[in-house]
């Protein structure tokens, strides 16, 4: 087979073997006389080789001058090539859509975990996802697809006029290559050419100040404050209360002392009795300038002053409450009038400051508060809701193991709860005492049955769980020994459940 000799049908027949797949219809005998010798050993290579002798045949009567045909350098490959099954599995999961978004990604990070690259003729469908997945994509595709690019541009035309002004998603991704070499040399050139900006890229680069952040931005962002853009304004407002030594930082450890005071009085048996007195804020233009404001749906159904009230707390220092210990705090607010927006600024606060003294005082007193243990204090929805989020603060291994005792001795409802704040990926011993969980549930009282179907967890819980072979195994065990009379809701929950599982275990096997 020639150059010259390509015709329509070897044509069709590359698509055919591109529909069939690439290993179930090979190339014809005579293929690899084409150019001297094209690479034949990888199926899939020597399709996309198909292809391109059919791409030039095409050209070849175009008109086009020789140097239009100057070939692209070599292309450079790093990395071992995915096994066949793996292969596979990559091309059913980029034809499965926004479905298989979860299993895609999975896919590309096991890849790059094992420094493997992605089959060469999936690249395109691949594409796409290198600007939601840019690292991940690259670690497994990323010479490629520059390679790819590169290709694909020779002989086209410019787009746009030399030295034409770069668009801003470019701009900003730029400053944020700058910002990552020299915070300080990125933000003073940010500075100086800062008011000559459209109000969007303003919004743009200010946000981007998240990268590298320290108290050397502070003075420049407390200047955003005042921009006569309203993005601006919000991007500098979400970045200061992470700087607990600006001057927004002093103003609202200010305003949190003034709200929030604690009185002490002697007993006449002995002891000491603390109280919280609260004053709600005023709406006023200083509290709008640092973003503190009440929406209109608050306003509306009475709630403003609550909700000043918790936005103050939440961007405080938590320095600002040194006086007396974190317990003491979460004790008198709940026992306050406005135990909820304190409680929930005060959670705020520490998760912004990732202190883990404040979160784990914090699960402690509210765990006695929902059990009922604090007097003067009743166990509520709400009270419960606050404490699972303050547990989903702390480490994840930490989450774990409070979950774990709860799995033990918990009503189903607490345990829901907490496992809606699963974290992403849970450990292999905590898989293990989950499945053990919710094979206890499906063997027990019908409420209980009732309760972990109507909480439709069952499925993001296989998304984080730890996929191995004997975990997918327990889950189909689970599925097999349902009860005939159990509800078909919880019934093709568990059915999904185990199928995720099945499948994430099936793809990591193919790796290997």
């Amino acid at each position: 087979m020639s150059l010259g000799a390509f015709t329509p049908d070897d044509w069709e027949s590359a698509l055919v073997s591109a529909l069939l797949g690439a290993d179930r219809s090979p190339a014809p005998a005579d293929f690899e006389t084409v150019a001297g010798a094209l690479p034949c050993g990888e199926p899939g290579t020597a399709l996309l080789a198909r292809v391109a002798v059919a791409g030039i045949h095409h050209l070849a009567g175009s008109g086009l001058p020789p140097e239009a045909f100057t070939p692209v350098p070599p292309r450079l490959v790093e990395g071992r090539p995915c096994p066949p099954e793996a292969a596979a599995r990559l091309g059913l999961l980029l034809a499965g859509g926004t479905a298989a978004r979860g299993r895609l990604k999975e896919w590309c990070e096991l890849a790059a975990a094992a420094g493997m690259r992605a089959p060469p003729w999936l690249l395109p469908a691949l594409a796409p996802y290198r600007r939601e997945w840019g690292e991940t994509i690259d670690a497994i595709a990323g010479e490629e697809l520059d390679w790819l690019d590169r290709a694909c541009a020779a002989g086209a035309a410019p787009t746009a006029p030399d030295g034409a002004e770069a668009s801003p998603a470019e701009r900003r991704a730029a400053f944020v290559a700058f910002r990552l070499r020299d915070p300080e040399g990125a933000r003073l050139e940010l500075e100086s050419g800062f008011r000559a900006e459209k109000a969007e890229m303003r919004q743009n680069l200010v946000s981007a100040l998240e990268i590298g952040l320290s108290e050397a931005d502070a003075p420049f962002l407390e200047t955003c404050l005042d921009d006569r853009a309203s993005g601006v304004r919000s991007a500098a407002q979400a970045l200061l209360p992470r700087l607990a030594g600006s001057l927004f930082a002093s103003r609202m450890a200010a305003r949190a002392r003034t709200i929030l005071v604690i009185e002490s009085r002697r007993k006449l048996l002995g002891g000491t009795k603390h109280t919280l007195v609260v004053t709600l804020p005023e709406e006023s233009p200083t509290l709008a300038r640092d973003g503190i404001e009440a929406h209109a749906y608050e306003r509306h159904r009475g709630g403003a002053k609550a909700s000043l009230l918790r936005a103050i707390v939440a961007a405080a220092p938590l320095h600002a409450f040194a006086e007396h210990p974190p317990g003491l705090w979460i004790e008198l607010a709940l026992r306050s009038e406005w135990p909820q927006p304190i409680v929930d600024g005060f959670l705020s606060s520490a998760r912004r400051e990732r202190n883990l003294d404040w979160a784990r005082v914090m699960v402690t007193v509210l765990a006695e508060g929902v059990a009922g243990r604090l007097s003067g204090i009743q166990p509520s929805e709400a009270l419960r809701e606050i404490w699972t989020r303050a547990v989903r603060s702390l480490p994840d291994a930490e989450w774990e193991a409070t979950v774990a005792r709860m799995l033990d001795k918990g009503e189903i409802d607490t345990i829901l709860a907490l496992l809606r704040q699963a974290p992403s990926a849970l450990s292999e011993a905590f898989t293990a005492v989950l499945l053990d969980w919710v094979a206890s549930v499906t063997r027990t009282s019908s409420s209980d049955c009732r309760g972990l179907a109507s909480a439709h967890l069952l499925a993001r819980l296989a998304e984080r769980a730890r996929p191995g072979e004997d975990h997918a195994a327990s889950a189909a065990a689970i599925l097999a020994r349902l009860p005939d009379e159990a509800e078909e809701n919880l019934r093709r929950q568990i059915e999904d459940f185990a199928e995720i599982l099945a499948l994430r275990a099936t793809i990591r096997r193919e790796f290997a």
